[in-house]
């Protein structure tokens, strides 16, 4: 408001104001008055004033990422407050340049000018340079792994800053104080340092400073072990920084998450951690290159201008000289002649001057193009090492999955010793349910590589959905939980029987996971989309928010919640189903919200209205098994190999299927027995197996 009406002596110190008040909201146009308060103060011959222009245009490059533009400026400050005497800004420029290598990461060349400052800093006797120099000390020392001088230092600027009511100075020492100590290895005390820090410094006095201290906090929390409050801090951290768009903050935040998530073991958050720290390391590359095209463009531009003066000048000096011809011609004095031949060897040393500085320019785009291929070559490695690691994580999952499942084989097979009594059915629901997860395992990874090949055939949903509640019976009953069937016993759908099975015995296993005792979990129908079926699996449990649900189907993602046993789930159950029914041609979803229950619900295509093929009946115990109704003449072909299956333990599958593969497919009947052994032992239904291996009812009758 009152630069425009004020002299040309108010005009450097109003001018050095704004470029002071505008360095942390505005740095570009802070840069821009601090090249007009150079201007102002140098036609003013103020050198006081210049000192802080240099100084704080110095600041303004500096928060633009123009670092070698804010080294420049720093030395002519620093050189002219030399050249003056002037000791407080000998001081600060000192200060200045110490604190922007230390920024660059060279602590050895910071040091050496926090040496030369000590001596004058102590002369100056000004609490500010004092409190200002002692911190700045502390830094370097801790920078070099000298971390008890650099406690006393910063400890000695702390008791300055109190002594004089410096609230900011010592929020800002508190988390100096803590970041020695941390990297001292002394999380105990760094934490109190933190906690000081932050119960002294609002947010929204500095959001930046308020995401550094909570940053240190949670690594401190870390190394303490203490998890879930490292977690709690790392996330304030990265929200602070969020707020004010600070990609660096951010980026340190989201490396403290993933190690706190290691530390877990809970390696896919770490991984979803990892890609953020990776993102945010891209956008800082992209504004670097920003940045640099635009110290280039704008030295370009100010190269462009000068050399145009300089056209104009050698254009001058042409004129001039051939006036000076004129003049010599008209006999004016050798005075002229010296004047001139002056003034054409002064615009002859700007010419070469304005040359090399258009050198200096293309040397500059030739390092920025060096640094480009750098990064991008720095980004591909580190792209192709988190590939590497998701590869090898997935091949080491399939290889542990795959060697499990012949040892949870024979598990099953020993559960069908008669003399095990009452402890047959835990051993074998415990040993179905661990086959079922280790299939996850497998079969997520074949979707995925779309290795596996469904088998589809007309399916009454009603007798899946029961077969399904025989797998998980045990559990049920384990928190006395009904399970209602209520869908339409006449719905068909065209499926593959395993898949759709495997579907409906995680859905319920989720189900009751997260339900409470005596609760019921209901499977219901209705029409979908053109030509389908909507399946529902609805409980009554825990719910979810709308944050957990958009992760649900996510792999080895598990809600914070309970478990249903006292072992973990692989986390891979719903990613089953969710690619299990995509390669059906549909989808799956979730109803859900904090105690309401859920809803998982998934369509199928509509199966022809015809007979099955087979048919439910009841077995002399009560359960349900599949009858295959062969002809005489059939069941004399297939005599021989089921006689030799009745020796043959349902979990040898590949002794099965071996036998088996020597039947010819003399006609669909037989091609159906043998498809409903296989899946009898597959799923462990010992009553269907048995009955499938001897004659059928409609067989012995006709002998």
């Amino acid at each position: 408001r009152v630069l425009p009406q004020a002299s040309p002596e108010e005009r450097p110190q109003i001018l050095n104001a704004l470029a002071w008040k505008l360095r942390a909201i505005d740095a570009e146009e802070s840069r821009d008055f601090g090249l007009q308060a150079v201007t102002a103060a140098t036609e003013q011959g103020d050198m006081v004033a210049l000192i802080n222009a240099y100084n704080f245009t110095g600041v303004a490059f500096r928060n633009m990422g123009y670092y070698e533009d804010a080294m420049d400026y720093y030395l002519m400050g620093l050189e002219l407050a030399l050249e003056e005497k002037n000791l407080k800004q000998q001081c600060y420029g000192y200060m200045n340049v110490a604190n922007l290598n230390l920024y660059l990461g060279k602590p050895n060349e910071a040091f050496a000018y926090l040496e030369e400052l000590k001596p004058l800093a102590q002369q100056v006797e000004d609490d500010n340079i004092l409190g200002y120099f002692y911190l700045n000390y502390g830094r370097a020392l801790n920078a070099l792994g000298r971390y008890e001088e650099a406690l006393e230092s910063v400890e000695a600027s702390l008791d300055i800053r109190i002594r004089t009511n410096n609230y900011r100075g010592q929020y800002v020492n508190r988390k100096d104080l803590g970041n020695v100590y941390l990297a001292w290895g002394k999380p105990e005390q760094a934490r109190q340092s933190y906690e000081e820090g932050l119960e002294l410094l609002k947010k929204d006095d500095d959001i930046d400073l308020y995401s550094q201290m909570a940053n240190g906090l949670a690594k401190a929390l870390l190394q303490l072990g203490l998890y879930d409050q490292a977690i709690g801090y790392g996330q304030l951290s990265l929200e602070a920084a969020d707020e004010v768009n600070s990609l660096s903050r951010a980026k340190e935040a989201t490396e403290t998450l993933a190690d706190i998530a290691n530390a877990q073991e809970d390696y896919k958050a770490a991984e979803r951690y990892l890609q953020m720290v990776v993102d945010y390391s891209n956008q800082l590359y992209t504004k670097d290159l920003n940045l640099l095209s635009e110290r280039y463009s704008f030295q370009l531009e100010a190269t462009e201008l000068e050399y145009q003066k300089a056209q104009q000048a050698i254009a001058f000096e042409a004129e001039k000289k051939r006036i000076f011809q004129l003049a010599v011609t008209g006999g004016i004095s050798v005075f002229v002649l010296i004047y001139f031949g002056y003034r054409y060897l002064s615009q002859r040393r700007r010419n070469e001057l304005q040359l090399q500085r258009l050198a200096m320019v293309e040397e500059q785009r030739n390092i920025l193009e060096l640094k480009v291929a750098e990064r991008t070559q720095e980004l591909a490695d580190k792209n192709e090492a988190l590939h590497r690691l998701g590869q090898y994580k997935e091949d080491l999952t399939h290889m542990i999955a795959h060697d499990l499942k012949n040892p949870l084989n024979i598990i099953l097979g020993v559960s069908e010793d008669p003399n095990l009594g009452g402890k047959a059915q835990p051993l074998k629901q415990a040993g179905q349910t661990m086959l079922q997860m280790v299939g996850n395992m497998l079969d997520v990874q074949k979707f995925e590589e779309a290795q596996l090949e469904l088998m589809y055939t007309p399916l009454s949903v009603w007798n899946v959905v029961k077969k399904a509640v025989v797998q998980v019976e045990l559990l049920l009953r384990g928190k006395s939980l009904t399970l209602l069937n209520q869908v339409a016993p006449d719905l068909v759908v065209r499926a593959d029987e395993e898949i759709l099975l495997r579907i409906f015995m995680n859905l319920f296993t989720n189900a009751i996971k997260y339900s409470e005792m005596g609760q019921s979990i209901t499977v219901t129908s209705a029409p979908g989309p053109e030509g389908r079926w909507q399946i529902s699996v609805s409980d009554m449990g825990a719910g979810m928010s709308e944050e957990q649900a958009t992760h649900v189907f996510d792999k080895y993602y598990q809600a914070a919640a309970r478990k249903s046993g006292k072992a973990r789930s692989t986390g891979l159950g719903l990613t089953f189903c969710l690619l299990a029914v995509e390669a059906h041609g549909g989808q799956i979803g979730v109803k859900s919200a904090p105690g309401e229950g859920s809803t998982f619900f998934f369509d199928l295509e509509m199966g022809e209205p015809i007979k099955l093929p087979e048919e439910v009946t009841q077995t002399a115990d009560g359960s349900k098994a599949y009858e295959v109704r062969l002809l005489p003449e059939e069941w004399e072909l297939v005599a021989e190999i089921a006689d030799a299956l009745k020796e043959v333990p349902m979990y040898e599958a590949g002794k099965i299927r071996s036998l088996l593969d020597q039947l010819p497919d003399t006609n669909d009947r037989i091609v159906q027995w043998k498809k409903t052994v296989i899946r009898a032992a597959r799923h462990w239904e010992s009553n269907m197996y048995q009955a499938l291996l001897k004659p059928s009812v409609s067989q012995e009758a006709t002998e």
